[in-house]
């Protein structure tokens, strides 16, 4: 293997001390098998890291690795790391120093110790001199009242090595009458050289929202609410206490204030007092604009965005205290009350109680060092980000069809503006204003107000990441090595995994744990937050519905599954195969007697009344649409995750009951583009099943089934497929974003190249055409800056630089000769089907579940 160069810039003209750095890497099959093998140079010295298998090639290789290091930086610097592999395996690292006590945990660091106590959600930091800082995590509910933190086990070791110790602690938050208000789980991080402890807390509300009527208002019986949310840390009486609000500002007041309140109500952004902060009521929560710094006695300071440093001396030596992303999840506080220092998470100088919604979590972060030895400020609020070269991406196989060294083109040009025009992906967030808690990290869908009136107030509306943007922006961060496409990816996979997921067991097993539409199309959110349907909307974009839940046609999942292998991400990874199990759950059922004969009326006897009218019907089980392909592409997520499990089997009889070769095209209809359209999603998930396949080397029945059915629809759109907007009268809304879906097909084109050697030329000769009418149709279009029309683009990029010249090996390329049975439903085959689910009805029938399958359709209230 070759070393792999790590690329550190500092650019913000600030000095790094030991600053926690960590980046996941691609690793090329069959290179290393094991950590030991690795070592982080800095030159000729080894430096000391942290480091973690992410995911393994069939061959037992490491296929992602992520690094955890410390680093030093001057003020706008730059350093070059290499990851090198070592001739021998390096002995073990020493273990990290921690005690297991009938007290609790303890870890051992060089500035002293941290102690967490036994099934509590507290914590003490020592120095060396035994000298002891206390914290703990307090909950108040709706009426003030302190709740408690009822935890279900002791304090686990997640993470151990040189650089840090990662523990966590699960648990529930009780009312004072014992009922549950909320579950916690929280993650400390103490990095052992400087002793800084980085918290990670969660709050998550996991009963089911009620949404009658299919609608997900604020205000839904299934939410909760509470008043504050806090980590209280007592000093020692005498301390020394300096406020700097603009902590990444070099000009920034500093306050010396025995008691103070900093508190960040709102953006500070020019529309502070967006729609998009409105509570249950439909009242705007947002009271001023920016914060306020003040003590007991007079306000000090009002300002717009706080990025704030708390540094403290006393008795047992000093104490900094930063949290990140600190305005963009307002409301949010720090303050010191006598010997008490409060970081409010949730803090109760906000205008009302807080709701979590039904299945819906938080999850929020701050750093405390307890020693000079550090750079706080810019590690919590412009933390470096380690680059690598496109080059390393492409030799590990990190991306389909990536190539690292390529001109810029126009496709290029225009996913650019998304960073760099005039309504870039930041510049859309100040629009809605979406920041504050629940909306930070999310995308505004300003393609939703094309058919708004001048002048009128833009929609509220939400992307949820439909069409996979955590994927494009993880893709050009990797293409470009633009940091600011890791900040987009990063925000919005947080955002998802917390907002756009609904966590909750207790629902229907078809939105459990799914994925919530955008918000629905040409129409405000008002109180459904990102959670499609709103009471206040008596249309909808699809006719005749009002109203509904989480959907396979809105599935995304491949994002997570990089942003789990560029960050380490372990939220992310659960995330994916929470996806995966979701779906499974709405396509195949849970079983049970009820659900299996819904789904016997549904499926097997519309096909028998078919077939006793005498008409043609295949063994197809799935739709040909989006949903069937983002199901196939979640089921791949997840082999690629978990290479042990059953996916692959799963997504191979999936495919085999969905596609194939002597498939009667015409008859699926696909020219009727408002219905046919997304079939193009499957059939990229297709190719990317393929391309799976050739990264492990098993181009079996399987996949030459695969191929030769791909080819035969490949063959079919040479033939009959046009541009959308040839024929504007067959399209409801033909608008651009109509061209951008174009891309789909040309990216097609070239992929079938690769495996079509016969016709190769051909598919390239089409596939630049059509991509060539994409990009000169938008560089001239008034909608090619908006969010859904450059998520596409980036969704889709890549295949464009396969040419002529690099299609595969004969050898690897089988043409249509195979002989396929042709997949004509028989009766013997109808009747088979027809037992297995009853089967599986008598076999999985339990009386509990029935009455909850029943509870959970007939409680609409």
């Amino acid at each position: 293997m070759e070393k792999i160069a790590i690329r550190l810039e500092e650019q913000n003209g600030v000095a790094r001390i030991k600053e926690p750095v960590g980046l996941g890497i691609p690793l090329p099959k069959g290179a290393v098998q094991s950590v030991h093998q690795l070592a982080l140079m800095d030159g000729q010295r080894s430096i000391s890291v942290q480091l973690e298998s992410l995911g393994h090639w069939p061959d037992g290789s490491i296929r992602w690795v992520h690094t955890s290091f410390l680093i030093s930086l001057d003020a706008s610097s730059e350093k070059v790391l290499e990851l090198a592999k070592l001739q021998t395996p390096s002995p073990s690292s020493p273990e990290p120093v921690f005690n297991q006590t009938t007290s609790g945990l303890v870890v051992y660091t060089s500035t002293g110790s941290v102690a967490l106590h036994l099934g509590r959600l507290a914590w003490q930091v020592y120095n060396h001199n035994g000298a002891g800082i206390p914290s703990t995590v307090t909950l108040s509910d709706d009426t003030g009242a302190p709740c408690k933190a009822e935890a279900e086990t002791s304090w686990e070791v997640t993470f151990k090595g040189p650089v840090f110790v990662a523990a966590t602690l699960k648990g529930q938050w009780l009312k004072q009458n014992s009922d549950l208000l909320a579950r916690f789980d929280c993650e400390l991080r103490i990095f052992l050289e400087t002793g800084l402890v980085q918290l990670e807390l969660t709050t998550h509300n996991p009963k089911r929202a009620r949404h009658p009527g299919g609608l997900w208002d604020l205000g839904d019986p299934g939410s909760v609410y509470f008043q504050e949310l806090a980590v209280e840390t007592t000093l020692p009486a005498t301390s020394i206490v300096q406020v700097t609000p603009q902590a990444t500002d070099k000009t920034s007041d500093i306050f010396h204030l025995p008691d103070f309140n900093l508190y960040q109500d709102s953006s500070g952004g020019k529309n502070w007092q967006s729609r998009n902060h409105i509570d249950c009521t439909g009242e705007v929560s947002t009271q001023f604009c920016g914060y306020k710094l003040s003590n007991p006695s007079e306000l000090v300071q009002k300002g717009k965005r706080a990025n704030p440093l708390v540094s403290i001396e006393h008795d047992c030596g000093q104490l900094d205290v930063a949290v990140p992303d600190f305005w963009q999840n307002f409301p949010t506080s720090v303050r010191k009350e006598e010997n008490t220092l409060t970081i409010g998470l949730f803090p109760k100088d906000a205008k009302s109680a807080y709701e979590l919604q039904g299945g819906e979590q938080k999850t929020l972060r701050f750093l405390m060092a307890h020693s000079s030895n550090n750079s706080i400020p810019a590690t919590a609020y412009s933390p470096l980000v380690p680059l690598l070269t496109p080059e390393c991406y492409e030799q590990g196989d990190a991306f389909p069809w990536f190539k690292a060294k390529t001109q810029p083109n126009a496709l290029d040009q225009l996913i650019a503006e998304g960073l760099n025009g005039s309504s870039n992906f930041f510049a859309k967030r100040e629009v809605i204003d979406e920041f504050g808690w629940r909306n930070f990290g999310d995308i505004f869908a300003d393609h939703e107000t094309l058919y708004q009136d001048d002048g009128e107030l833009p929609f509220i509306s939400h992307y949820n990441n439909q069409y996979d943007p955590i994927y494009g922006f993880a893709r050009q961060f990797a293409l470009t090595g633009d940091k600011r496409w890791f900040q987009l990816m990063d925000d919005l996979a947080q955002h998802v995994t917390d907002i756009d997921i609904y966590h909750t067991d207790e629902d229907r097993a078809e939105y459990n744990n799914g994925l919530f539409w955008h918000t629905d199309h040409y129409l405000d959110a008002h109180t459904a937050t990102h959670r499609t349907f709103s009471r206040h909307n008596d249309t909808s974009s699809t006719p005749g519905q009002t109203g509904g839940g989480p959907a396979d046609e809105h599935c995304y999942s491949t994002g997570l599954l990089y942003h789990h292998y560029l960050t380490g991400n372990e939220k992310s990874r659960r995330a994916v195969l929470d996806l995966a199990r979701w779906t499974t759950a709405l396509h195949e059922g849970q079983g049970g007697l009820l659900e299996q004969l819904l789904a016997l009326k549904k499926r097997e006897i519309r096909t028998l009344k078919k077939m006793i009218r005498g008409e043609h019907v295949t063994t197809h089980k799935y739709p040909f649409t989006r949903g069937t392909g983002n199901y196939l592409n979640t089921l791949l997520d997840a082999w690629v995750l978990d290479e042990h499990g059953s996916w692959l089997n799963q997504a191979e009889a999936l495919i085999r009951n969905t596609i194939h070769p002597a498939d009667n095209i015409e008859q699926r209809d696909l020219l009727n583009v408002e219905t046919g359209w997304s079939y193009l999603v499957l059939l990229a998930s297709l190719f990317r099943y393929l391309h799976l396949k050739r990264q492990i080397d098993s181009e079996d029945e399987q996949y030459e089934y695969t191929k030769d059915s791909l080819l035969r629809y490949t063959h079919w759109m040479l033939e009959n497929e046009r541009p959308y907007l040839a024929n504007k009268t067959q399209l409801e809304f033909p608008n651009d974003t109509w061209v951008a879906q174009d891309i789909r097909k040309a990216m097609i084109m070239f992929q079938a190249s690769e495996l079509d050697h016969e016709n190769s030329a051909r598919y390239q000769k089409t596939g630049q055409k059509w991509l060539q009418d994409v990009t000169r149709t938008l560089q001239y279009s008034q909608e090619a800056h908006l969010t859904r029309i450059l998520v596409i683009l980036m969704q889709n990029h890549g295949p464009q630089s396969l040419t002529t010249s690099s299609p595969l090996p004969a050898n690897r390329v089988t043409s249509l000769h195979s002989h396929w049975a042709p997949p004509v439903m028989t009766w013997r085959l109808l009747i088979s089907r027809i037992e297995k689910r009853m089967l599986r009805a008598i076999l999985t029938f339990r009386p509990l579940r029935e009455i909850n399958w029943l509870n959970t359709r007939l409680d609409r209230s």
